[in-house]
């Protein structure tokens, strides 16, 4: 085989391995006519909100199989759900109030895990600890449920309202209007202590928490709720080293933060329309994920895939990219690189195809 040829095939497998998708790492997840919304991931498994039945239902989709299955099938509304391993919860309104429920996979057991007649609303879950927020009390709380042990325990008493919580490993975080502003506040639940993380007089609220980094919204909640052109950006603090960190400057609103490993993404209205960006904290490069311009909104998640809820077709779908291991320019970068050993080679190799051949006598040596 020639040498140029050689070079032509190493140079299709390296573009092969580099952009997997073509020309793009998106694809569409739903197809119905009906609206899908607030989707959430874990490993290959995506799960969002259906109305396609007249109701909102609990769906799934299985990115490796490419199968689509429905969890929930009451006639009520079953909304926003939250994943981690076989284990899927949502609010349900079917006893006339919100409660929780869930979804084991492994088992196909639907299971109610809360049965109080106040609202619970807004669960999350990580391994076997769901969390939510329980208006029990005439005012938002956070609450928690071991799915193992079966024990319920209340995990804010303050006499203000606590909102929005995530939940990674042993620390509970959540949006605190304690001080007459939106706060983030964390709670251990190893060792009981709570702890305040923002001080700020703006509001922070919508929190996100990966490792030892906290993500959230920073801006003028009550404008951002209202429709107002605003400016929300997204800020970040690591919890190891209580260093806080500002993560978007732009003008606009950045909202809706979901964080795993060094990437953070979010919703931004930049452009006129909302998008979904990203952010990697090692590299400290931003970068634009969706360019549709319909509005794309509440992203989610995990590895190296993010999901959003997409307007592109008339309604609500889920969409899904995948991150590249490399920036941009690190991939053009790359490929220059083979590109010049590659020109290398050849020259090299013509010139020793073009080098005279001299007869040595073993006595001339």
């Amino acid at each position: 085989m020639r040498l140029d040829s050689r070079i032509g095939k190493v140079f299709v497998m390296v573009l092969m391995f580099v952009f997997p998708f073509g020309d793009s790492n998106e694809f569409q997840i739903t197809i119905d006519t009906r609206d899908q919304w607030g989707p959430a991931i874990y490993g290959d498994i995506v799960v969002w909100m259906d109305s396609r039945n007249g109701n909102w239902d609990i769906y799934k989709y299985n990115l490796s199989t490419k199968e689509e299955f429905q969890i929930t099938t009451n006639s009520d509304n079953q909304k926003w759900p939250a994943i981690y391993g076989d284990i899927v919860v949502w609010e349900d309104d079917r006893n006339g109030n919100i409660d929780i429920y869930g979804y084991n996979f492994s088992t196909k057991e639907e299971f109610q895990v809360t049965k109080n007649m106040g609202d619970q609303e807004s669960p999350i879950i990580y391994k076997n600890i769901v969390v939510w927020v329980d208006s029990r009390n005439g005012k938002g709380d956070i609450y928690g449920f071991n799915l193992e042990t079966g024990q319920e325990f209340n995990i804010t008493t303050n006499q203000n309202s606590q909102w929005c919580p995530a939940i990674y490993e042993d620390v509970v975080i959540w949006a605190d209007d304690r001080n007459g502003n939106q706060d983030i506040y964390g709670y251990n639940l190893l060792t009981g202590q709570e702890f305040q993380i923002t001080s700020d007089k703006g509001d922070q609220w919508g929190p996100a928490i990966y490792k030892d980094i906290v993500v959230w919204i920073g801006g003028n909640i009550a404008a951002w709720a209202n429709g107002e052109k605003g400016n929300q950006d997204i800020y970040g603090y690591n919890l190891s080293t209580k260093e806080e960190f500002q993560i978007t400057t732009d003008s606009n609103s950045q909202v809706n933060p979901a964080i795993y490993g060094d990437i953070i993404v979010w919703q931004d209205d930049r452009n006129g329309n909302l998008d979904i960006f990203g952010y990697n904290l090692s590299t400290k490069e931003e970068f634009q994920i969706t360019t549709d311009t319909s509005n794309q909104q509440n992203p989610a998640i995990y590895e190296n895939t993010v999901v959003w809820a997409d307007y592109r077709n008339g309604n609500y779908d889920v969409y899904g990219w995948n991150i590249s291991r490399l920036s941009i320019l690190e991939l053009f970068a790359v490929l220059i690189v083979i590109v010049v050993i590659t020109v290398a080679m050849l020259i090299l190799k013509r010139k020793q195809e073009e080098k005279p051949h001299v007869l040595i006598c073993p006595q001339c040596k």
